[in-house]
């Protein structure tokens, strides 16, 4: 489970890292570019190989990682988008909750198994989540959905992203490296990202700021293991996509919950404190199921 915390660990730090972007007013789109360019950098690194993509696009998964490169980006923009315009609550609960479609799936397509503790340790886990999201102003929790569908949109977007990540571990990457499939995901986002950037350069729409590209050069690296150490964890066997992704975003909740109130000082209301013990409830209750 080690693989699992530290995915936990590093997924965590990129809300913190979004937390000081938005403090220092850094440009949200620039840096999600170069967060990616800093993770097909990270990726080389680490395993010390150029990506052959002649080779990779024979493989049968290349289709899913593409397909996933498209969507990161476009989703970690929605992100930016609700937070903006909605607030970090709305999206919050919409990107964690996802966790419903691959827990799903986990039953219906990878035969997961089913069992009544299992089931009361999801439905725990989904709780928790609201109740660590929810934010108190005066002295009524905040959950203020103004409009659906990109709340909606995001939800359904995670959640196919997760199951897709989970198909391809599953049926095409067996007993193989993962680094090849990060790195075409993460290479496929940053050549969409920087296409359209300079798009916007060329028609003089943006202009290069540097404290967004190191921001997202920094951002990179976490991104980069959070997904790594996530691929390695759904490939354990004994423990089903319907364990890992619960866990997985309830520990990134919940971690992010205690660190928020930690260093930047937010409030914890009784009901997220109750949400933050729910929470490790659940973990301990669907870890037993296994």
């Amino acid at each position: 489970m080690i693989n699992l915390l530290l995915s936990i660990l590093f997924a965590t730090s990129l809300g913190i890292i979004l937390k000081l972007f938005e403090k220092y007013k850094l440009d949200l789109f620039q840096a999600i570019v170069f967060n990616y360019i800093s993770c097909v950098i990270t990726g080389i690194c680490i395993h010390q190989s150029i990506p052959d993509f002649p080779t990779y696009s024979n493989k049968s998964w290349f289709v899913y990682a593409v397909i996933l490169g498209c969507s990161f980006f476009f989703f970690f923009n929605l992100m930016g988008y609700i937070v903006k315009h909605m607030g970090i609550t709305v999206m919050s609960v919409s990107n964690k909750l996802s966790l419903v479609i691959p827990v799903i799936a986990a039953f219906f397509i990878f035969q997961d198994k089913v069992s009544i503790l299992k089931i009361v340790g999801i439905v725990m886990a989904l709780i928790a989540v609201i109740f660590t999201s929810l934010k108190e102003e005066g002295n009524k929790h905040h959950f203020n959905i103004k409009q659906m569908f990109w709340p909606l949109i995001l939800f359904i977007g995670s959640g196919m992203n997760d199951t897709l990540v989970k198909c391809a571990q599953e049926f095409h990457m067996k007993n193989s490296d993962n680094a090849p499939f990060n790195i075409t995901i993460f290479s496929t986002a940053a050549l969409l990202g920087s296409i359209i950037l300079l798009y916007l350069f060329l028609n003089k729409k943006s202009t290069l700021n540097f404290k967004s590209i190191l921001g997202g050069l920094l951002l990179g690296v976490p991104n980069y293991f959070s997904m790594h150490f996530l691929v390695i964890s759904l490939s354990i066997k004994g423990y089903g996509s319907s364990i890992i992704f619960p866990i997985n975003n309830i520990g990134v909740v919940t971690a992010s919950t205690i660190i928020a109130f930690i260093v930047f000082n937010e409030k914890l209301t009784k009901l997220n404190l109750v949400g933050i013990a729910l929470a490790i409830l659940s973990i301990i209750v669907i870890a037993i199921t296994a």
